[in-house]
């Protein structure tokens, strides 16, 4: 009896730091880890601060590109889904994913003209293992894991930059392989902690689909990808074309403004993913209002931030102005992000998707026109301006969807 009292006590305090630290406040710590970093990194001078942007903007897009989406795909599927395909299916659709996350890693390298084939292949499939893995995670309500793992290796990557730095190793490349490092082994360790909870659960029984069922996720990884795809063009070719046309010094001031404005969306990021999550699709409310709301000082105060900063150093005296421009398209990205869960769970990936072609039409048209004309700056109206039109567009289809929904229940 008395030996039942420490463990009933260790679950009671562990209980109680877990609803102190929420996981929207780890998603925060992990988010801010990240912008911590990018601080970090203006010890360089922009133009190594570009070359490590390049590599950065090389892995995330080809992970984006290449992963076949297979985190959110896995996200939205219903309860038994796993069970039914069996491992075989999924380690093929990991596998496949990987091998073209290399190729779009390397094409976007060539494309800028800027970073390291190496880095950029190999944190790419480490990102798409990672999410893979935080998708499972995510789906056995592990929030509070995931999203541990994600700060501690940031935390671990600021270390590693403050070491570089105090030791006057000033090049971007050492720092691209550091970064390197650290997605390596965030994959590596929610890989193994995934693995282990499948275990838990015993032998995993043999698949039930039929052809029909794996050709209807074909259809759907093909639809819903299309559609992230285009999202993540839209977020991020502009920094590939700022490289191409204005340079990696541009490129470092830009990527900085990017990475600080981003913070401001860490609350949409965290509740657009417990929307996926969510079973019910009629239970999925409206929080665009409220993730406004909640973005609006962080993004201020993120401008506030990079205007202290380039007085402090000269090389990122723009970079205040980036982040000022790009703050109106930040809001209403971030209100778009939970519309768009919304909208997956109820219409499905065509409706996202449709959403999101429309998008990245006006926005490539906007990169192309002006980013060669006015370098860095004109990348961050067309990214407000695109940003802007995502929210609106997927607003539109949600409230479509939501009055079909109440039409289909009367």
């Amino acid at each position: 009896m008395d030996s039942a009292w420490p463990a009933r006590g260790r679950r009671r305090v562990l209980g109680r730091v877990r609803r102190i630290v929420s996981p929207e406040r780890l998603y925060l710590v992990a988010l801010g880890m990240t912008g911590l970093a990018a601080l970090v990194s203006v010890t360089l001078p922009a133009a190594e601060r570009g070359e490590l942007a390049a590599n950065m903007v090389s892995a995330t897009v080809g992970a984006a590109l290449g992963g076949l989406s297979v985190d959110t795909f896995l996200l939205s599927r219903p309860a038994g889904w796993i069970m039914s395909r069996g491992r075989v299916w999924i380690a093929g659709i990991l596998a496949v994913s990987l091998g073209l996350t290399a190729l779009a890693a390397a094409l976007l390298i060539a494309l800028a003209g800027l970073g390291t084939y190496a880095v950029g292949i190999g944190a790419g499939c480490a990102l798409t293992v990672f999410n893979t893995a935080a998708s499972f995670g995510l789906r056995l309500k592990r929030f509070w894991f995931v999203y541990t793992v994600r700060a501690l290796g940031g935390a671990v990557l600021v270390g590693g930059y403050g070491l570089l730095g105090l030791g006057q190793r000033r090049d971007g490349g050492l720092w691209s392989v550091l970064w390197l490092g650290v997605q390596v082994a965030t994959a590596i360790v929610l890989g193994v902690a995934v693995l282990t909870w499948a275990r838990r659960f015993g032998p995993v029984p043999a698949a039930t689909a039929g052809r029909p069922e794996y050709r209807a996720d074909l259809l759907a990884v093909g639809r819903l990808h299309v559609g992230v795809c285009a999202q993540m063009l839209t977020y991020r070719l502009s920094q590939v074309l700022v490289a191409r046309f204005a340079g990696a010094g541009a490129l470092g001031v830009f990527a900085l403004a990017v990475a600080a404005l981003e913070f401001a969306q860490s609350g949409a990021v965290v509740r657009a993913q417990r929307i996926l999550a969510e079973r019910d699709p009629e239970a999925i409310g409206d929080h665009g209002r409220q993730v406004v709301k909640d973005a609006l000082p962080i993004a201020a105060l993120a401008v506030v931030g990079l205007a202290a900063l380039g007085v402090l150093a000269r090389d990122y005296r723009d970079a205040w102005l980036f982040g000022l421009l790009l703050l109106p398209g930040t809001l209403a990205l971030s209100a778009g992000k939970t519309w768009s869960a919304a909208l997956l769970k109820r219409a499905g990936e065509q409706a996202t998707t449709a959403v999101a072609l429309i998008t990245m039409s006006v926005s490539v048209v906007l990169y192309v026109l002006l980013i060669p004309w006015a370098g860095a700056l004109g990348a961050a109206v067309a990214s407000s301006v695109a940003y802007g039109v995502y929210a609106m567009r997927t607003r539109r289809r949600l409230q479509r969807s939501t009055h079909l929904l109440a039409h289909r229940m009367a």
